[in-house]
């Protein structure tokens, strides 16, 4: 009897925004302020003040940090005469359930023995830093590049998947913070038959509304339940959608780029390819792969 073990199929993103390694002298700060990334923090050298939220936390090195999207946080370097050596990247994720649980959650603090428990993260990171360094911000077209990239995106979600792990494990206790309320039943329950219905309607014009109506609340209070449960707008989501929807299309069909953005709600061709290149600063016919025929 075959005896078949599965991995469904599937289009993940992970979008890097901002990824370095930076020295800050004693004094630095940066002040408080959020965005709708999630974020990590690791301290290779010295201490700094992170404060998340209302929390005041002591960042020493070894340690790492994850920020939940939307949160306020600041940076200081208290410090005397000692430099704050770190890395940071901001990410975001369009899995819904991978977000609901990094945003259960205002932050999350790791040791690095947690992170990478047979000989840390420092040999990593020296790679990582190598890596970048070497290919710079813009990268290269080379292959040699490609390969770097994914290297630091395979270091990346190893370590996303370690705060992970501890927030399944021990759920919002993995942190200690009051800024955020936890979410009701009704809550989750709305936010999940709203991802299941824009996931149905993303493509029409007013898809946010329509679901909204079709639940029977107003739009702002569905963006506001949809964000407190996925960390991110109605609006956010179904872009995700459409992006991950149209590198589907681009990759798997041989449809024109005309009959994909009629399917994705775009009125032409150009306005699709123009929004494509926003989101991933290249054209869709880029995207596409070229398959040479072998005579």
């Amino acid at each position: 009897m075959d005896n078949i073990i599965r991995l469904p199929n599937m289009i993940s993103t992970l979008q890097t925004v901002g990824c370095h390694f930076g020295v800050k002298p004693p004094g630095w700060r940066y002040e408080r302020h959020h965005h709708f990334l999630f974020e990590i923090l690791h301290c290779r050298e010295g201490e700094v003040i992170q404060v998340v939220g209302q929390d005041a936390l002591t960042l020493r090195a070894g340690d790492w940090l994850l920020i939940k999207s939307g949160v306020p946080h600041e940076t200081i370097n208290e410090a005397s005469g000692a430099l704050y050596r770190y890395f940071n990247v901001h990410f975001d994720l369009d899995e819904p359930k991978l977000r609901e649980l990094l945003c259960s959650a205002d932050y999350v603090l790791l040791g690095d023995d947690e992170i990478c428990p047979a000989a840390g993260s420092a040999g990593q990171l020296v790679e990582l830093e190598t890596i970048m360094s070497r290919h710079g911000e813009e990268g290269d077209a080379g292959m040699e590049s490609a390969i770097g990239q994914l290297r630091i995106q395979v270091f990346l979600l190893q370590v996303i998947g370690k705060f992970a792990d501890k927030l399944f494990t021990e759920g919002p206790q993995a942190a200690t913070s009051a800024f955020r309320a936890p979410a009701t039943t009704s809550e989750t329950e709305i936010a999940r038959e709203m991802e299941r219905l824009l996931q149905l309607y993303y493509a029409r014009k007013g898809a946010i509304s329509e679901v909204a109506r079709t639940i029977g609340l107003s739009r702002s209070q569905c963006t506001k339940i949809f964000h407190h449960i996925y960390g991110q707008s109605p609006r956010q989501y179904v872009s995700a959608l459409v992006l991950s929807r149209a590198k589907h299309l681009l990759v798997y069909s041989t449809l024109t780029m005309e009959r994909i953005a009629e399917e994705l709600g775009f009125e032409s061709a150009s306005q699709f390819s123009r929004q494509f290149r926003r989101w991933t600063g290249m054209a869709p016919s880029h995207y596409r792969p070229r398959y040479e025929s072998k005579r």
